[in-house]
C-alpha cells in the first residue's frame, strides 16, 4: 500500500508565486498546488493610486496565506489516491518514469530537477525551485526513493 515518506512544502514551479507541496510516497511524487497567481485578483483603485498599495499588498498576502492553509487542510483530509484529482494543476511523477534527478545549487536559487520519460522517445524536464533550508531534506528523500538516479551539483 502506498504511503507518504516525506514532503517538501512551498516549492516554486514555473514562476516564483506558484507554490506546490511535494509529497514523496513509496511509488511517486505528488505535486499539490498550494498557491497560484490567479487565486487572488489584485485590483488597483483610486485609493491605491494616490496613497500607495502597501495596505492592499498586505491584505492580498493574508488572503493568499488563507487559501494555502485551506488547501493544505483539504490535502490532509483526503487519501493519497485522491490527491492528484483535487485540483486541475496537481500532478504526479512516477518513480518508474524518472530517468535522472539532480539538485542544482545556483547563486540565487536551488533547483530540484527531475528528468522523466513516459515513452522511450520522449523526455520531459521538471524543475522546482527549493529554498536552501530544504536542500538536506530533499537529498534525504531522493536517496530514499531514487538512490540510483540522484546526481548532485
Amino acid at each position: 500500500m502506498e504511503q507518504i515518506i516525506g514532503s517538501l512544502f512551498g516549492v516554486s514551479y514555473h514562476t516564483f508565486d506558484t507554490l506546490y507541496d511535494l509529497l514523496f510516497t513509496t511509488d511517486r511524487v505528488i505535486a499539490c498546488i498550494i498557491q497560484h497567481p490567479n487565486d487572488f485578483h489584485y485590483r488597483l483603485g483610486l485609493k491605491e493610486f494616490f496613497f500607495g498599495n502597501s495596505l492592499s499588498k498586505r491584505k492580498e498576502q493574508f488572503k493568499r496565506t488563507e487559501i494555502a492553509q485551506k488547501r493544505r487542510h483539504r490535502l490532509q483530509a483526503k487519501p493519497i489516491s485522491e490527491l492528484v484529482t483535487l485540483h486541475p494543476l496537481n500532478f504526479e511523477i512516477r518513480y518508474s518514469e524518472v530517468t535522472s534527478v539532480e539538485i542544482k545549487r545556483g547563486l540565487f536559487q536551488t533547483q530540484l530537477k527531475l528528468d522523466t520519460s513516459k515513452l522511450p522517445t520522449t523526455k520531459q524536464v521538471i524543475r522546482f525551485t527549493i529554498r536552501k533550508s530544504q536542500i538536506t531534506e530533499a537529498q534525504r528523500l531522493l536517496k530514499l526513493v531514487l538512490a540510483s538516479k540522484v546526481k548532485e551539483k
